[in-house]
């Protein structure tokens, strides 16, 4: 399941606690607790509320949101 989720937050780049959960079908904890991992690593952070993309405006709605660092490796043809 971690690699399932690496795959799916860097091939878009960003996404919510709850686009992950319900890709997977599984709970908002259990998606945050793999994400989390990725933060652990290094791969990946939080976005900040600041960073929403979501809307243009700053609501104060609870968002949590993640964004993968590491950028696909280009290899020499």
């Amino acid at each position: 399941m971690l690699m399932e989720v690496k795959d799916y937050l860097a091939s878009r780049r960003e996404a919510s606690v709850r686009d992950v959960a319900a890709h997977f079908s599984i709970s908002q904890e259990t998606a945050r607790a793999l994400l989390e991992h990725w933060v652990r690593k290094g791969k990946a952070s939080r976005l900040s509320l600041e960073q929403c993309r979501q809307c243009a405006l700053h609501c104060g709605k609870s968002w949590e949101a993640y964004q993968w660092l590491e950028q696909k490796a280009e290899y020499p043809r």
